[in-house]
């Protein structure tokens, strides 16, 4: 009786979170489309403001100077970032095998402690409230 309600409830809340989803694509497409025609207006106007004062070879120069220092500083900090996360990751990997250690070192000092942990699991699981919804 409460499965086809479930049913219903998640496939209404999958087709609007699908259709929401696709919404908000299309808004950020548009919106990525527009900030990238900014983006080109925006230097194409720098490039005429710069070519009255260093003439059009040097403000092509100029322009191109600024994005390979904007790609190198986006570069170094890509770098940095994946430096961290692999700390990060080696870190999270030492303590889980420490607690694992730690964990079979419990097992092999006190096998009963251990059986008696484990039973007592299956008894709460197995003794649990059984109410139906």
């Amino acid at each position: 009786m409460l499965f086809p309600l479930l049913s219903m409830l998640v496939g209404n809340g999958v087709h609007r979170t699908v259709a929401r989803t696709k919404r908000n694509g299309i808004f950020i497409a548009i919106t990525a489309l527009f900030l990238l025609t900014a983006y080109a207006l925006a230097v194409t106007a720098g490039a005429i403001w710069l070519a009255g004062i260093y003439g059009p070879v040097g403000a092509a120069l100029f322009l191109a100077a600024c994005a390979v220092f904007i790609a190198v500083v986006a570069l170094i900090a890509m770098v940095i970032m994946n430096a961290q996360e692999k700390r990060q990751a080696r870190d999270r990997r030492l303590a889980l095998e420490s607690a694992a250690t730690a964990g079979i070192g419990l097992i092999r000092s006190q096998p009963l402690l251990t059986a008696g942990i484990l039973m007592a699991l299956v008894a709460s699981n197995l003794v649990g409230s059984k109410k139906d919804d």
